[in-house]
């Protein structure tokens, strides 16, 4: 059974479970994260009625995945830099890509506004989030969210370090 729930929702909350699974792999100082980093995320909305998604082919999650790299590298980012929890030992989850790394601040403000321009020339349609920070897109039953924080409970960064993170959750059936 799937259950839905409003794409703002649904990111948000993916975005911090994998920003918090990558935690222990992708902090500066090379610390684990402590049994309480995933506990700090808001709790989610409740479920929401589907909403109609975009027409198109489906999106398959090894071209999404293809799509996040590529726009990685338009903002000068390499892909293998970071770190994923959507492949673990060897089998690639299939409704979800993530990609999280702790770059420098200067270096993550400035790819996000690239990032979401090459994601829009890939047909992403921005979704507003709300007055955040973090910069939501859709495409069929994808939710795409590309985010940057400078510190939060259970995240140990550098001084002038930001962690990077692109997730992106299929929230259609099957």
């Amino acid at each position: 059974m799937h259950t839905r729930v409003r794409p703002q929702a649904a990111a948000a909350i993916a975005l911090a479970a994998s920003a918090a699974l990558a935690l222990a792999g992708c902090t500066a100082a090379s610390e684990s994260a402590g049994p309480g980093a995933a506990a700090s995320a808001a709790p989610a909305s409740p479920p929401a009625k589907p909403t109609p998604r975009s027409t198109g082919a489906p999106l398959g999650r090894d071209a999404v995945d293809g799509e996040v790299r590529s726009a990685l590298r338009a903002a000068g980012i390499d892909p293998a830099k970071g770190r994923t929890t959507a492949e673990t030992t060897g089998r690639k989850a299939p409704s979800l890509v993530d990609w999280t790394a702790a770059l420098p601040t200067q270096q993550a403000d400035a790819a996000l506004p690239k990032i979401g321009e090459q994601l829009q020339g890939l047909g992403w349609q921005p979704h507003p989030a709300g007055g955040t920070a973090t910069l939501t897109y859709e495409k069929t039953d994808w939710v795409l969210l590309v985010g940057s924080v400078k510190q939060a409970d259970g995240l140990t960064l550098r001084q002038g370090e930001s962690l990077l993170t692109v997730n992106a959750t299929y929230l259609g059936t099957g």
